[in-house]
């Protein structure tokens, strides 16, 4: 096993947080090789970088292509060999005029282009698949790194992941009830509370009629009045005589020195104090 070689298999992957652009610069350095070349290298087929290493030399390769972001495998010589390049294809002969298609026969057309296009692409992502997994059964070395997944590729392993018990729930209570219904059923209601309302049998009385009954009246006592000492005063003359009157005694005002003043009579009161404003008429003149 000592005699054993090993090739440097680079199939167009980058580690994980590194930019296509910067690594294909790296590779460019590292490589000293323009950027068509380099872009050759992303062309999704596996292609060997170096071949013929010893596992100490392919290790030393690998983490250093590694540190300039690029996903390379240590694979033992000879297991993967880089896809033949296809053969030119002869001039095809000048095709001979066709009748116009219809569209119906172009979307034929397109459609079945499309379908060989996506069996295609399949196809290849099924075999870069298979050899990835071929490879990596094969590889003596312990993988490092992070790696991007196929687009659509479960993460998880068969054994990863959780097993989801079904459980067993009772719906044999619930009924769907129609829109708008009531959700409640009338057993299920609280009932409502009554109030007690008095109300007292009243009736209405017709018009003019009187509102309590005879045996409800009270017997009011007559006032006994003897008009034999009354008369009939004269028209003027004064109802209270002279000795009913009550007297009324003058109040006493002392008003010295306090007479009456003629009409129109300055009576001193306090004048206020009016100023006199004074125009300004220097800006006035009179024209003619």
């Amino acid at each position: 096993m000592s005699d054993q070689q090993f090739d440097i298999i680079f199939r167009g992957d980058i580690v994980l947080g590194h930019q296509l652009a910067d690594v294909k610069l790296r590779l460019q350095q590292l490589f000293k090789a323009d950027a068509a070349k380099i872009d050759t290298l992303f062309s999704g087929r596996p292609v060997p970088l170096k071949r013929g290493l010893d596992l100490a030399s392919a290790q030393k390769y690998k983490e250093a292509l590694i540190k300039t972001g690029a996903q390379v495998d240590v694979v033992p010589m000879g297991e993967t060999r880089p896809a033949p390049a296809p053969a030119p294809a002869p001039a095809p002969a000048a095709p001979a005029p066709a009748a116009p298609l219809t569209l119906a026969q172009r979307l034929a057309q397109q459609e079945e282009v499309a379908k060989r296009e996506a069996e295609a692409a399949e196809a290849r992502e099924a075999a870069r698949r298979e050899q990835a997994a071929k490879d990596a059964a094969q590889n003596p070395t312990p993988q490092f790194g992070w790696s991007l997944a196929p687009v659509g590729s479960d993460l998880l392993q068969a054994g990863e992941k959780k097993i989801e018990e079904p459980r067993d729930i009772d719906t044999s209570a619930i009924s769907l009830r129609p829109e708008g219904g009531d959700i409640l059923d009338a057993s299920e209601k609280a009932p409502a509370p009554v109030a007690t309302v008095v109300a007292p049998d009243f009736g209405i009385a017709d018009v003019g009629a009187d509102l309590i009954a005879p045996d409800e009246k009270l017997d009011l006592p007559l006032l006994e009045i003897e008009l034999e000492d009354w008369t009939l005063a004269d028209l003027g003359e004064d109802l209270i005589a002279a000795t009913e009157k009550p007297i009324v005694q003058a109040p006493v005002i002392h008003i010295p020195e306090v007479g009456l003043a003629p009409v129109g009579a300055d009576l001193g009161q306090l004048k206020s104090q009016v100023q006199v404003v004074i125009p300004d008429t220097s800006g006035l003149r009179l024209v003619d």
